[in-house]
């Protein structure tokens, strides 16, 4: 019996020590997770204070260090698609009677693509032949860069420099130049954007001419993530200007991101209908330089600018026409788009 009792009793001891062992563990394992967890919680701590910097104080440091922010998300990759008959057409100087008013996304303009010599050659030749254009993607703190384009194009081009928009530091400038010979920058404005509606409020310069056509240029870059609500916004802010300048005649030009994975295309003709608008470059036009087929850059016209419309227009695919090899670099250099343009005669404006 005694036998016994001491065999229960070892028993007993036996269970009570790995009770307590089974305690000493947990209790060890517990001291420990702070350990592991702080790693963790010291790169988010890392993450969160980069963030705030690059929010408040990103095109500061950007231009400090002589580089320019993006904030462009990564676009879709589907293969390209040759481009339709006849629509790739070098720059060349408009005929009398008539002016060439384009669109271009230049990609992060600023600091650090002034200092790519033989970049700033290609375009400096691009928009030299140009009679307006309509710019987007100035990304820099300050206006140096702007000043410094513009004192390498021939003397009779002037500008619109737009202020500084969006909801981040990564601001962006529209940036209208012309030829000084064929238009006068009557006025220039950004759309009121009271419900703020638009990461970066559209810019109208009001032009007129030495001849009979007056116009609107509406200069705008939608926001990828938003772009489906800010397109629908923009007949508003044709109304907007057309009403603020008593003009009828409007062109809406710009990096709409009408298409890929940030807008379904087939919807941009319900919000500018063919009563009241002429869609010119439209869904079948590749308008960047990438591997992919998208229509990212449009040019919509009102339809009392039809009278004045030539018919010709373009997408000006300068991967074809300047030899990049030669150059030492790339086309994706010069931008991730290419630039579009349409004709217009200055004579035959009967409003």
């Amino acid at each position: 019996m005694a036998a016994k009792n001491r065999t229960a009793s070892a028993g007993t001891g036996t269970k009570t020590a790995k009770a307590k062992k089974n305690i000493k563990n947990i209790k060890s394992a517990s001291s420990k997770k702070p350990s592991k967890l702080m790693p963790a919680l010291t790169v988010i701590i890392v993450i969160l204070a980069l963030y705030y910097i690059w929010q408040h104080y990103g095109d500061a440091i950007a231009d400090a260090v002589g580089i320019d922010m993006p904030d462009a998300p990564v676009q879709d990759t589907t293969q390209t698609a040759p481009p339709p008959d006849g629509i790739a057409a070098p720059p060349g100087d408009s005929e009398a009677g008539k002016i060439r008013v384009y669109s271009f996304n230049i990609q992060i303009f600023g600091a650090s693509k002034m200092k790519k010599t033989r970049v700033v050659d290609v375009l400096v030749d691009i928009i030299s032949h140009v009679d307006a254009v309509a710019v987007q993607e100035v990304r820099s703190a300050r206006d140096e860069p702007v000043q410094e384009f513009m004192g390498l194009l021939p003397s009779k081009y002037d500008y619109v420099l737009g202020p500084r928009e969006g909801r981040t530091a990564s601001k962006e400038q529209y940036w209208v130049i012309y030829d000084t010979e064929k238009l006068i920058a009557a006025d220039s404005a950004t759309y009121d954007d009271a419900a703020d509606r638009f990461q970066r409020s559209p810019m109208a310069v009001y032009f007129q001419t030495k001849d009979n056509f007056d116009f609107i240029l509406i200069d705008t870059h939608i926001q990828p993530s938003d772009a489906d609500k800010e397109i629908t916004v923009l007949p508003e802010v044709v109304a907007y200007f057309q009403n603020r300048w008593n003009e009828t005649d409007v062109l809406v030009m710009g990096d709409f991101n009408a298409d890929g994975s940030y807008y379904n295309e087939d919807k941009l003709a319900a919000v500018f209908p063919d009563s009241d608008y002429r869609i010119i470059i439209t869904n079948e036009y590749n308008t960047t330089v990438a591997e992919r087929d998208n229509t990212y850059d449009r040019v919509i016209i009102t339809r009392s600018a039809q009278e004045d419309f030539t018919g010709t227009f373009g997408v000006v695919y300068y991967d074809t026409i300047y030899d990049f090899p030669s150059l030492g670099i790339e086309p994706k250099d010069v931008s991730d788009h290419f630039p579009v343009w349409a004709e217009f005669y200055i004579d035959r404006d009967t409003d």
